[in-house]
């Protein structure tokens, strides 16, 4: 857990950084050379342990570390951020070099393929490789040709990270596979694990963001070591950036900083016209939470609700969570029916809706024999739900009757 002293500090610290960082770039170098005494204070009264422990579970090092004010109100801290800088550098170059390879790679097959966060969206943001630091490569491709870019990737030597799975079939499980899920996860061993998630669609928001097709159409080019890689147009990575960040309830900074980044990009015209996702209406009133811009405050204070004020109090109790945590205790009904809940509050689309039902009803993962790789039957696997949530609750059930005996 994250005490909400040390997520206050932290966001002090990025907001004097992003707002650095602005002015460097309007003004050639940023004006603004010291902090405040609120947020002087608030650094001395947290330990450097509580300070050190945020700053990595918001995936803050390389944005931190590149600012030498951030090193004079840390001096403690100097040569652990720098360690902690210095390694996501090198596994962001790491990545870099992986997505160089894999775009040749579906370049040669013929299959379009974008490249979504990771190392463009760092480029699209800051023009570094390297200063967005660390991530797993998440591949996006037609939902039709899934099949094809699965064998492609494991003719690389990557395998299925979970085992078993009919996301690739062309039967009617597969089909029903990638229309609940958006997303695989494969793996591959070369001196150090690679990971990438191949996509079919772009968020969990479905309904947000275009088919794939107009995203090809659309999309925009960055360029690494020579290659040129595909990735997500302007606006249509502001968007995305927008859902990713709300899908998981705006619990990372990091995540934050990108909406920040890319919006300033964005004519007013273009940021206005995306204004219309209610998505990216709440997710910008998170960022402005944690960096005030005027261009996001004009915009909220004609079209403000309940609905990002509650979005606010969410992103607070979850930037102070445990990574991606479902929340305080173990599984229970009602945690995972208020997890299912807020899932489908996402989008309000009827495509949306209805594959989080089914994918949270029959997940892809429960039509096949992990053992064997064979479909299973239909009675298999509605046997095999029922007895899956009667172990969850009778497990539950008795957690809780032994914590009533204590």
């Amino acid at each position: 857990m994250i005490k909400a002293d040390s997520l206050d500090a932290i966001k002090g610290l990025v907001r004097l950084v992003l707002q650095r960082e602005r002015e460097c770039a309007e003004h050639g170098s940023p004006l603004t050379a010291t902090a405040s005494p609120e947020l002087t204070a608030q650094l001395l009264a947290v330990p450097d342990s509580a300070l050190l422990a945020a700053i990595q579970r918001h995936r803050l090092e390389s944005l931190l570390h590149g600012d030498p004010l951030v090193g004079a109100l840390l001096p403690t801290l100097g040569d652990k951020l720098k360690a902690l800088a210095r390694a996501e550098t090198m596994a962001a170059l790491a990545l870099a070099s992986l997505t160089r390879e894999m775009a040749a790679l579906f370049e040669r097959a013929g299959i379009p393929m974008l490249v979504i966060k990771g190392i463009p969206l760092s480029l699209q943001t800051t023009g570094s490789l390297t200063a967005r630091g660390r991530g797993d490569l998440d591949l996006l491709v037609d939902p039709r040709q899934v099949p094809q870019a699965l064998n492609l990737l494991q003719s690389a030597g990557f395998n299925l990270t979970y085992g078993a799975s009919l996301v690739g079939a062309n039967s009617l499980q597969g089909r029903y596979s990638r229309f609940v899920s958006i997303e695989i996860s494969l793996v591959r061993s070369r001196g150090q694990r690679q990971w990438i998630d191949l996509h079919w669609h772009p968020s969990h928001a479905r309904g947000v963001l275009p088919a794939f097709s107009e995203l090809w159409r659309s999309r925009d080019h960055v360029v690494i070591n020579g290659v040129a890689v595909s990735t997500l147009a302007l606006e249509a990575a502001f968007v995305h950036a927008c859902c990713h960040a709300a899908v998981d309830c705006w619990m990372c900074i990091r995540n934050l900083v990108d909406v920040r980044r890319l919006s300033r990009r964005l004519e007013q015209h273009s940021l206005s016209t995306q204004w219309e996702h209610r998505l990216v209406r709440k997710t910008c009133a998170v960022v402005i939470d944690c960096v005030p811009d005027p261009r996001f405050l004009t915009l909220l204070a004609s079209k403000t609700s309940s609905k990002e004020c509650r979005a606010l109090s969410s992103a607070r109790k979850a930037q102070m969570l445990p990574w991606r945590s479902l929340g305080t205790g173990e599984w229970t009904v009602h945690n995972r029916t208020r997890y299912l809940l807020r899932l489908m509050n996402l989008s309000l689309h009827p495509v949306h809706l209805t594959s989080m039902l089914m994918q949270h009803a029959i997940p892809p993962e429960s039509l096949v024999d992990m053992q064997t790789g064979q479909p299973l039957s239909a009675m298999a696997v509605v046997l095999g739900r029922i007895e899956k949530l009667a172990r969850r609750i009778r497990g539950n059930d008795a957690q809780l009757t032994q914590q009533s005996d204590h």
